[in-house]
């Protein structure tokens, strides 16, 4: 018996079970649900980025002079495809026994899966590492924060605090580059320490959608208007504690979603008295040009 049952001494007393299930789902999204789509066709999925030249001083062309050409080439960046799978295994005992709760065990096994599915497609997106793969190694895509260049990429050193100071640096580095970046990522403690930010003419709370306050602020700076989201997945190794915040930033235009298979149910063989299926699906992330996302890990 469960640690939670009570021995009494009448044993005609029922006991009383809630016909509802509470589920308490940690899920992000916010990423895998903006973000556009775009159509995938091989598990290497490749796409071109090119930029012009910086101007830094003054050029003009001598009279009568011959016409010189410089031409940049495009370059190309690349992801893989990730397959991403959850099982769904129940057995028939199981499946038709008369549950509290639910009528269809396995039916609910399923919805809580493709929640599951999500949920690891958008940690993916944003902290996954690149891997080719190999047959018995999974293939696996490299994320946001990963394409972040070199000179977009911050780091803060240790024992610095996030300023607002510092907030708009991380933006205005990328914007010199050429990006605008208007979405940015903060964990719980990053984004308490934003919220705390006292440049009132700088920020403020987008009235129109009252049922995003306290979830999305907008902040209103130097480089324009900016989402601020509160992200659960925006963390590195030790949250609250340097080097485990980090702050995100992209322009949001430039981030795809690509499915070379979209996410959706598939029945399994059975080798028992069970029944047994898989969300399954495959899928990467574009991101448009390095030079449009900032990372940076630093303390609260």
């Amino acid at each position: 018996m469960p640690a939670t049952s009570f021995t009494y001494n009448d044993v005609s007393i029922r006991e009383d079970l809630w016909d509802i299930v509470v589920n308490i789902d940690p899920i992000e999204t916010y990423i895998s649900s903006n973000a556009g789509t775009i159509p995938v066709t091989a598990r290497t999925h490749e796409w071109l980025v090119d930029t012009l030249t910086a101007q830094s001083s003054q050029t003009g062309r001598v009279e009568g002079a011959d016409t010189t050409y410089a031409v940049t080439d495009p370059t190309r960046l690349s992801n893989q495809t990730q397959i991403i799978e959850y099982g769904v295994k129940v057995s028939m005992t199981n499946e038709n026994a008369d549950h509290a709760g639910y009528k269809d065990r396995f039916a609910a096994e399923q919805a809580k899966k493709m929640k599951e599915w999500k949920n690891q497609l958008e940690y993916s997106v944003l902290n996954g590492t690149l891997a080719t793969g190999t047959g018995s190694a999974a293939r696996t895509m490299k994320g946001i924060v990963a394409f972040a260049s070199t000179l977009a990429t911050q780091h803060s050193s240790t024992g610095v605090s996030l300023s607002e100071v510092m907030f708009n640096d991380y933006i205005g580095n990328a914007w010199s580059q050429g990006a605008e970046i208007d979405t940015v990522l903060a964990n719980k403690y990053l984004k308490r320490k934003i919220s705390g930010f006292t440049a009132g003419s700088t920020k403020s709370i987008d009235i129109s959608k009252a049922e995003l306050v306290g979830r999305v602020d907008i902040y209103d700076g130097d480089f324009g208007r900016v989402t601020v989201v509160k992200h659960r997945y925006a963390v590195t190794t030790a949250p609250g504690t340097y080097p485990g915040d980090n702050l995100v930033g992209f322009q949001s235009d430039l981030i795809k979603i690509g499915f070379l298979d979209k996410p959706h149910y598939e029945d399994r063989p059975a080798a028992g008295y069970f029944k047994a299926g898989a969300v399954v699906g495959e899928a990467t992330v574009q991101v448009g040009s390095e030079k449009a996302v900032f990372s940076t890990t630093c303390l609260v």
